[in-house]
């Protein structure tokens, strides 16, 4: 079978370099005859021969339940005979319906690796698929995707000696023993996906241990319920020494209860997702945090089936933080909502704060001097200590749609430079009051509403600073109001802003009342404007 394949690999070039020697007017006449390959598109191809063809073709997809696509897979055959060792194809997705000899999948791939392919994909609907051979020790391909696929044998001695990346998407393997050997077959792998726990179970199989020496980054979607993922995965980290990226995602209703690996299995992972993983107790989630030594990136995504109650974060590596929080309550048999659900965040070194949280009954920040960068869209009981913290904070984006004001009184934040405002909240003018008195560098104000506006309330109505706020006399540039509304409390804060930003050189605005559009815009250009150089803006 190797030496046939030689020979018809020898044949190839053969017939490659005759085609390459005739004219191009003979060359023409030859391609148009060939099924499925129209007669301008082989004029083009030919014009451009004698370029450089790497620019030809990036990236082919053979679906054969579509004659377009299979006609465009069958000029990408005949077109690879053109062209020398310089033509390189970025990806081949194979999405195959139809049952095909394994030797007419061969040679498919085959023209694919002849000129070099760096990204495999299959999709095969059909019976099972033996990879073919002709992957074995090729230097140019990257990745490799495996969807709907099963899989029959991965022969010994099998290698992907230059693959990064591999993904397994509802794989099923014939033999228990093939995905350890693909595994084994990877000794660069550095990204891996999987997405059903058995396959975990590969690591309680018998004979040498799977070592994964190179890998940097592991996706576990883990989609089916499975007894022994716990010791599985527990064993998985342990065969990764230099692992920084881990996402742990589960999925239908139900979730495996997850063991704390050792902290030797943690130690090297800078980056770490979970979503609606469950655990021991809410110990057992500061735990795996304390055990992460250099994690500098955490996403939280809870959902309903998520068992920790109080995520206590305490990781002084840790830089950025991102949180969603927008799954149902839990409630008591009595309907009511249970108490302490929350955050309490205690990162010293973090940078960046993105929160959307309408579940939580209390989120605690604790001193953050470092952060930088904040987006926060929180709906909680105890709101007095949000954005308190985040003495150094530059870029502020906040959504809070209580009455209370989000920070203690006497907060003061000299570095806030930039804020977008939502408009939701019954007491949202009186709170941006607040922050101009509060933020008295700030140089870009943005007002928009994320959710629908609240009714008009005679207490809340804007209110003017008895001091014109330092921030309005020095530095606001730019003013945008998206959702701008038609009342007397709008136009009062605009008439405002736009008389007193002796420094404004922008101030835009947009309303949902198309209608009302003309006359709302005219209002707003009745207010004298104290800056000159201010351009008015509506949209």
């Amino acid at each position: 079978m190797e030496s046939a394949a030689k020979i018809a690999g020898t044949d190839k070039n053969m017939v490659k370099e005759k085609l390459n020697e005739l004219p191009d007017d003979l060359l023409l006449k030859i391609l148009s005859k060939l099924p499925f390959f129209k007669e301008s598109v082989a004029r083009s191809l030919i014009s451009k021969r004698h370029e450089e063809p790497w620019k030809l073709v990036l990236d082919v997809t053979f679906k054969d339940d579509n004659e377009e696509s299979r006609a465009t897979y069958m000029n990408f055959i005949y077109v690879s005979f053109l062209f020398d060792g310089t033509q390189t194809l970025e990806r081949l997705h194979l999405k195959l319906v139809r049952n095909y000899s394994a030797s007419d999948i061969n040679i498919w791939v085959q023209v694919a690796v002849d000129i070099s392919v760096r990204k495999l994909r299959f999709d095969v609907y059909w019976g099972t698929l033996k990879l073919p051979r002709c992957l074995n020790n090729s230097t140019t391909l990257k990745s490799l995707i495996l969807r709907e696929v099963t899989i029959s044998h991965i022969p010994f001695g099998f290698c992907l000696p230059s693959l990064k990346s591999l993904h397994l998407f509802s794989v099923r393997f014939s033999q228990k023993a093939s995905i350890k050997r693909l595994l084994q077959s990877c000794p660069d792998l550095e990204y891996l996906v999987i997405n059903q726990a058995k396959y975990l179970d590969v690591w309680n199989f018998g004979g040498p241990r799977v070592c994964l020496s190179s890998l940097k980054s592991l996706h576990l979607l883990l989609a089916t319920n499975y007894d022994s993922s716990r010791d599985s995965l527990t064993l998985l980290l342990q065969s990764c020494p230099v692992l920084e990226y881990l996402v742990v995602r589960e999925t239908d209703r139900f979730s495996i209860i997850w063991d704390l690996p050792p902290e030797s299995c943690l130690s090297s992972i800078k980056s770490l997702h979970l979503s609606s993983v469950k655990l021991l107790n809410d110990e057992s989630i500061a735990t795996l945090f304390e055990r992460c030594a250099a994690l500098e990136d955490l996403v939280i995504n809870r959902t309903r089936d998520d068992n920790v109650r109080v995520y206590n974060i305490n990781v002084p590596t840790l830089k950025s933080l991102t949180i969603n929080n927008t799954r149902e309550k839990h409630t008591d048999d009595d309907n009511k909502v249970k108490e302490n659900h929350g955050f309490l965040i205690n990162s010293s070194a973090l940078e960046t704060l993105n929160i959307k949280d309408t579940v939580s009954n209390f989120l605690i920040l604790e001193f953050m001097p470092e952060v930088t960068k904040a987006n926060i869209e929180v709906i909680c009981d105890k709101s007095e200590s949000f954005i308190g913290s985040l003495t150094s904070i530059q870029h502020l984006s906040l959504c809070s749609p209580t009455s209370e004001t989000p920070y203690r009184r006497g907060s003061v934040f000299p570095y806030l430079e930039h804020l977008e405002l939502c408009t939701c909240s019954p007491g949202w003018a009186n709170l941006l009051a607040s922050i101009l008195n509060n933020a008295p560098r700030l140089q870009s104000l943005k007002l928009k509403s994320n959710h629908s506006p609240p009714r008009n309330d005679p207490n809340n109505f804007w209110n003017e600073p008895a001091v014109v706020p330092e921030s309005l006399l020095k530095h606001l540039e730019i003013f945008e109001w998206r959702q701008y509304e038609d009342t007397v409390q709008h136009w009062k804060m605009a008439a405002y802003i736009l008389a007193n930003a002796t420094c404004l050189k922008m101030a835009s605005f947009s309303t949902r009342c198309r209608d009302n559009h003309h006359g709302m815009l005219m209002q707003i250009k009745q207010p004298n404007r104290v800056s000159e150089t201010c351009q008015l803006v509506f949209e």
